[in-house]
């Protein structure tokens, strides 16, 4: 908590927006059909001068989903692709699947953005087939 007042009220306020949207998600994927969860994308909100860096949006959804109990890949993968859109930045959900011993099938999403992997590193989506991606149309 005493970390959270050195912050600005910029940081804080995305960190709370973070955390709300990945409140949403985790209840609209507990409560949703898919295709209703997957095709919501916002309209950009926010000038080019006044919007966070990719980098700040991935932070804040890292840091929120601490705060949100069962906040998966697929929810953080979810928020962080509203934030995105809403700062104007192109960006695509990918989900893939790998089978590996002793944990048997497993799934995973990630977001990525220009080509560049967030909210997991390269290594860690590399063992996994990619079933699907979810890219918005350009606004």
């Amino acid at each position: 908590m005493r970390k959270l007042w050195h912050l600005s009220s910029a940081e804080r306020g995305l960190l709370l927006k973070a955390g709300i949207l990945l409140t949403i998600y985790r209840i609209a994927l507990w409560v949703l059909p898919w295709n209703r969860v997957s095709v919501s994308r916002p309209s950009p909100s926010e000038s080019s001068a006044d919007r966070p860096s990719v980098e700040r949006l991935e932070w804040a959804v890292r840091t929120a989903r601490r705060m949100v109990p069962f906040a998966s890949c697929l929810t953080q993968a979810l928020a962080l692709n509203h934030l995105l859109a809403r700062a104007g930045y192109e960006s695509s959900i990918h989900i893939g699947v790998a089978k590996t011993e002793g944990r048997g099938f497993e799934a995973h999403a990630w977001v990525e953005h220009v080509g560049v992997t967030l909210l997991s590193s390269p290594s860690e989506v590399a063992h996994y087939s990619r079933l699907l991606a979810l890219r918005a149309p350009s606004l």
